[in-house]
C-alpha cells in the first residue's frame, strides 16, 4: 500500500512518496500530477525518502511526467532516492534525465 501528498507552492510542487509507487498506484496518481502540469506548476520534486519501491510502471510514470513538464519548459527532481533505486536508476541511465540526487541538499548544487 501507498500513499503520497501533494503540495503546492507558487510554481512549485512536491510530490511525497510513501510505501511503493508501482502498478497500483499510477492510476490514482498520474491524474493528480497532469492537473498539477494544466494548473501552470513548472517544477516537480518528487521526495522518496519515504518510497519503499518502484516498478515498470513507477519509472513509466516519473519518465512521463519528466515528459510533459519538458514541454512546458519544466523541470522534474528525485531527492532523497535510496541507494536501492538510485542504482536502478542508474543502471537504466535515467539518474540525469530525472536529475535523481540521493541528498535534497544537492539539488541546488548541480
Amino acid at each position: 500500500m501507498s500513499d503520497f501528498e501533494i503540495t503546492r507552492s507558487g510554481g512549485q510542487t512536491r510530490v511525497t512518496v510513501r510505501g511503493k509507487l508501482t502498478v497500483t498506484e499510477i492510476p490514482v496518481l498520474q491524474p493528480a500530477l497532469k492537473q498539477e502540469i494544466s494548473a501552470g506548476v513548472r517544477e516537480m520534486i518528487f521526495d522518496l525518502t519515504q518510497m519503499s519501491s518502484l516498478d515498470s510502471s513507477g519509472i513509466g510514470l516519473l519518465i512521463a511526467a519528466n515528459n510533459s513538464l519538458a514541454t512546458v519548459q519544466g523541470t522534474l527532481r528525485l531527492v532523497n532516492v535510496s541507494p536501492d533505486i538510485l542504482k536502478l536508476l542508474q543502471s537504466m541511465r535515467l539518474v540525469d534525465r530525472l536529475h535523481a540526487t540521493a541528498d535534497e541538499k544537492e539539488m541546488s548544487d548541480g
